[in-house]
């Protein structure tokens, strides 16, 4: 018996782990779709060549009708098992705290990213008035007379809707919606350029100027929103290169924006 204990209480984690599935009559991929994770998790754990972590060896233990001190430290050791299991939940926590702090720094650098961008844009948009001359830094920058600046990129300033779009898009990469922030910026420049380069439309003149590309913008950036919330709850492509689901997104947002110039053209 006492040779049996020490058996036992000598297997390694992995053999514990792999000898209650069997009891348990379960496969790899069984375990491994029950805990939402793949199949090679489970070989690695099972082979000694990685540790599940401390929210995994809960659930593996209880898939297993069994407990976290058990796959632990066997039989014996009840003490140290729960020591064990306590250093290594506190291990999991600290290693969850860091990629926490790590994915606030990357959203941060992604929202400086596009707000880069929207600057960038700001000033482009203002050479232009250089050409008057006459201006100090100041003014230049605060410039606001459509007459000395492209008609959609001064009536987007002097309204206040350039920056309120750039909030749109910035913001949300602060909670790591990436690919929203990145379409809206894309659907932003887009509807700049078509935009800009619309004909004029008298319709248009109540809305204080004679042309509609400030209504194709509109649409074309609203498309957006919708369109990257969209993608936001695509799931990522399994290999190389972009999913159906991504593929058939892009298909919808061209068709979106065509659609939004067509009508825009036929209703103003």
């Amino acid at each position: 018996m006492v040779c049996l204990s020490l058996e036992v209480s000598a297997m390694p984690m992995g053999e514990r782990i792999r000898e209650a599935r069997r009891k348990k009559g379960l496969s790899q991929e069984e375990v491994a779709r029950e805990l939402g994770i793949s199949r090679q998790a489970v070989t690695k754990w099972e082979g000694e060549q990685s540790a599940p972590s401390a929210g995994n060896l809960k659930k593996l233990a209880a898939l297993l009708e069994t407990t976290p001190g058990r796959l632990l430290n066997g039989d014996t050791g009840e003490k140290a098992a729960a020591a064990e299991y306590y250093a290594l939940f506190r291990e999991e926590e600290a290693r969850r705290a860091a990629q926490r702090r790590e994915q606030g720094k990357k959203n941060i650098r992604m929202a400086a990213c596009v707000l880069g961008g929207y600057l960038a844009v700001y000033l482009l948009g203002r050479l232009p008035a250089l050409a008057g001359g006459g201006h100090s830094l100041l003014g230049w920058l605060l410039e606001t007379d459509w007459q000395r600046l492209p008609y959609l990129y001064g009536w987007l300033t002097g309204h206040g809707i350039f920056w309120w779009a750039a909030a749109v898009s910035v913001l949300p990469a602060l909670w790591g919606r990436w690919k929203f922030s990145w379409v809206t910026f894309a659907a932003f420049l887009l509807g700049l350029a078509v935009g800009e380069a619309a004909g004029s439309s008298p319709a248009a003149a109540p809305y204080g100027h004679g042309e509609y590309g400030w209504a194709i913008w509109g649409g074309i950036f609203l498309l957006a929103i919708g369109m990257g919330a969209a993608l936001e709850r695509l799931p990522p492509p399994d290999g190389k290169g972009l999913s159906r689901g991504q593929v058939r997104w892009g298909i919808c947002f061209l068709s979106g924006i065509g659609l939004v110039v067509v009508l825009v053209r036929c209703l103003l």
